[in-house]
């Protein structure tokens, strides 16, 4: 996954609202949404030859993603293990129940997994209604946990809310000012910002045009390239409840669909 943007207590107190998009090679197969654990209620899409996911929904009330990170190229692709594995064992981690004992546990996993396993770089998150975090690992080193605090949040290929990123800078100055009056506005707000195009994808924008409005070419959803959006998810717990959508495809041109029930299962 390539491009989240999160959203505490936008939409008040302990709320939480989640947007990504997926940049992948399209002959990768995938498996659809549906719960991922006999164990744990986890519920997200599952990466068919990996085995792991991209992100993932813990107890109707928390997120797990995973995203791909700009770093050092890994010495033996062959000897490495998927990250999104490591991104479902996080999503399964124990106990569910409580929000802080969770978000520990899951971050003491993926300690015990970086020390023990080679990965490719790659970001983290764990982020429930009650706080939540961004732990970022180069290829090389392991770089310093990042708290997720209260307003809107986004990561791509760097660290989070990074003002060197012209995708997350587009996102970030589009959010700036949103303060959503209800559940709906913020959802479809998401969803637009999910679907934007621009002249260029991946990595920075041309030498000939670094000036303010580089940014603005930047684009979300990308269609062209060796990784392109593949499909999105929106999750959202308010006080109204929780709501999972999921757009298999482009969030440009494929209707979004309510996978709810699932939190249910």
């Amino acid at each position: 996954m390539c491009t989240l943007i999160i959203g505490r207590d936008v939409l008040g107190t302990g709320s939480l609202i989640v947007g990504a998009n997926r940049d992948e090679a399209p002959s990768r197969p995938t498996e659809p949404p549906a719960r991922l654990s006999d164990a744990q209620q986890v519920v997200g899409g599952r990466d068919a030859l990996g085995g792991g996911t991209w992100l993932a929904v813990r107890d109707a009330h928390s997120v797990i993603a995973v995203l791909n990170r700009r770093g050092v190229a890994p010495a033996a692709p062959e000897l490495l293990r998927s990250r999104g594995l490591l991104a479902l064992e996080a999503a399964c981690a124990a106990p569910g129940a409580e929000l802080d004992a969770f978000s520990g546990g899951a971050l003491k996993l993926t300690r015990a997994s970086l020390a023990a396993h080679p990965y490719a770089p790659f970001s983290l998150v764990c982020v429930t209604p009650l706080g939540g975090w961004v732990l970022s690992h180069d290829g090389a080193q392991t770089r310093p946990v990042q708290p997720l605090t209260p307003g809107w949040h986004v990561l791509t290929h760097g660290d989070l809310d990074d003002a060197q990123e012209p995708r997350t800078v587009r996102l970030s100055r589009k959010l700036a000012e949103f303060n959503p009056a209800n559940t709906g506005e913020a959802e479809t707000k998401l969803l637009e910002l999910l679907s934007l195009h621009g002249t260029f994808g991946e990595g920075a924008p041309p030498t000939d045009g670094e000036d303010a409005a580089a940014a603005d070419r930047a684009a979300v959803c990308i269609h062209d390239g060796r990784m392109v959006t593949v499909s999105t998810s929106l999750f959202r717990r308010s006080r109204v409840g929780a709501r999972y959508i999921h757009i298999e495809g482009r969030p440009c041109t494929t209707p979004p669909r309510d996978l709810s029930g699932l939190l249910a299962s």
